[in-house]
């Protein structure tokens, strides 16, 4: 059995006291909780209770599976394609002198006690340890039942050299921003790329992270996955202008995260679209007329009723779904040329992507090593 996250030299001593807290559901509460050392590549298993919450809306999406082959954007293919560039990557990896089983990734699933876990994060990190684990990588997955518990770990894998990158599955439920957690993360360690260093970078088109230009810098993986899938068809690329003379695509995000909406944006933009962020404060009036004029349109947010479900688009769009739940009406399967709805395994590619992150972190943090001898 292999040692846990939080060994004698990952978390100093005085991160490792037991303190009394009173959570969000109000009960008095460990803030730091240790568990038994996980098995490798195991997700580790908690007892949990489901706790009745007020029904939420929940759109039919039903009519997807009648998506034609022919409009389905093929994420499968593209996460493929991926995985083979991320195996490249993890070769040079290994040529620095490091095997493979040695590159360990801490991930960490925040969740509240006696909550249950979002059905989403259960799926993507079961996925995400599957791959990682076919690709030979030593890949964790350990709970944090507070925010003090999910600080803990994140600083205990930055100062621990035999962990190569850290990811957290968001949201954290915990009363604090992603930003919070983020500046624990060190950027040479961040394969989900979102830290301030990596998606500034990545703003300012800087594509390595060092002055001699050797490594490559790591960029926000759900962005990146979309404009993947887009490249895969010949037809959408095509409406990327290669003439900065030439205009180019209309793309309205209707999400303002900085996973998705505000990396995909600037993505965009230097590839030369017109891209318009829609988000909460968006006039009605506005947000139904820039829907109605996109050639592009990437949705991912929780619809609270169908009023916000996309419907009102023109004929010929190209549609990205990348909700839990679906934001789509049925009404825009008639009218897309192309469709990737919420059920069509984009989360493929953005494992695919961290995969590959994880190789340039490791690449990463082998020439820094290197560099201090």
């Amino acid at each position: 059995m292999k040692p846990s996250f939080r060994e004698r030299d990952a978390i100093p001593t005085w991160a490792l006291r037991h303190t009394k807290d009173t959570g969000c559901n109000g009960h008095a509460s460990q803030s730091f909780v240790l568990n038994a050392p996980p098995r490798d590549n195991q997700f580790i298993a908690m007892a949990t209770v489901e706790i009745p919450q007020a029904r939420k809306f929940a759109p039919d999406m039903s009519w997807t599976k009648q998506v034609p082959g022919s409009k389905r954007l093929n994420c499968i293919a593209a996460a493929e394609d991926v995985f083979t560039q991320a195996e490249r990557k993890l070769a040079q990896a290994e040529r620095t002198g490091i095997d493979r089983s040695e590159i360990r990734v801490a991930a960490f699933m925040p969740r509240l006690p006696n909550v249950e876990l979002d059905r989403g994060s259960r799926r993507y990190a079961s996925y995400m340890s599957k791959q990682f684990s076919k690709h030979g990588l030593d890949f964790r997955v350990e709970e944090a039942l507070t925010a003090d518990a999910l600080e803990l770990l994140l600083m205990g894998a930055q100062v621990n050299e035999k962990i190569y990158g850290t990811f957290v599955f968001f949201p954290a439920p915990f009363g604090k921003t992603e930003d919070y957690f983020l500046r624990r993360m060190r950027p040479e360690k961040d394969i989900e790329g979102l830290t301030v260093e990596n998606t500034g970078r990545m703003a300012l088109n800087i594509k390595t992270v060092d002055e001699e230009q050797k490594y490559e810098g790591v960029v926000p993986c759900t962005a990146k996955a979309i404009l993947t899938l887009l490249h895969q068809h010949e037809e959408i690329q095509n409406m990327f202008p290669r003439d900065s003379q030439l205009p180019g695509p209309t793309v309205v995000i209707c999400n303002s995260s900085p996973r998705i909406g505000i990396p995909l944006q600037s993505m965009l933009m230097r590839m030369g679209a017109t891209a318009i962020m829609i988000h909460p404060q968006t006039r009605p009036e506005d947000r139904e007329a820039y829907l109605k004029s996109a050639d592009i349109i990437v949705t991912a947010f929780p619809a609270q009723s169908e009023a916000d479900l996309v419907r009102d688009v023109k004929d010929g769009v190209v549609i990205i779904d990348c909700s839990t739940e679906g934001n789509l009406h049925p009404d825009v399967l008639h009218k897309a040329a192309y469709l990737s709805t919420h059920d069509n395994h984009l989360g493929q590619i953005t494992t695919a992507l961290a995969l590959y992150n994880t190789a340039l972190c490791t690449l990463w943090q082998r020439g820094l090593k290197s560099s201090d001898r």
